[in-house]
């Protein structure tokens, strides 16, 4: 199953950074709609980025390298998952009627 990557995660500190906004669980479960992320794990997000000393001056590239240099951060990372998409069934009709089995009352 897939889980949230560091290019990922640096697409969105470098996005903050860029336009002075403060990393915070509250923001980062903001950004990750559509991720599985509770309270806890968002917290602790937050710790770990905060540790790793980012700043405006650098590339999302460089923010990458250092997210990928972090052993907790990574484990992190990995317990985040895409929420799980509904199934979509697709039929097809041939000729004439409906696709609803079963005896019909036709009022009139």
């Amino acid at each position: 199953m897939e889980f949230m990557s560091a290019t990922i995660l640096s697409g969105v500190l470098y996005d903050c950074l860029k336009h002075g906004t403060y990393v915070t669980a509250s923001k980062l479960k903001e950004k990750f709609q559509g991720w599985i992320i509770d309270d806890q794990l968002a917290t602790k997000l937050e710790s770990q980025v905060t540790a790793l000393k980012l700043n405006d001056e650098m590339s999302e590239k460089a923010i990458t390298k250092h997210i990928e240099a972090s052993l907790e951060l990574n484990r992190l990372l990995r317990e985040i998952r895409p929420v799980a998409q509904a199934s979509v069934i697709n039929q097809v009709h041939n000729g004439t009627g409906d696709n609803i089995a079963g005896d019909k009352i036709i009022k009139g």
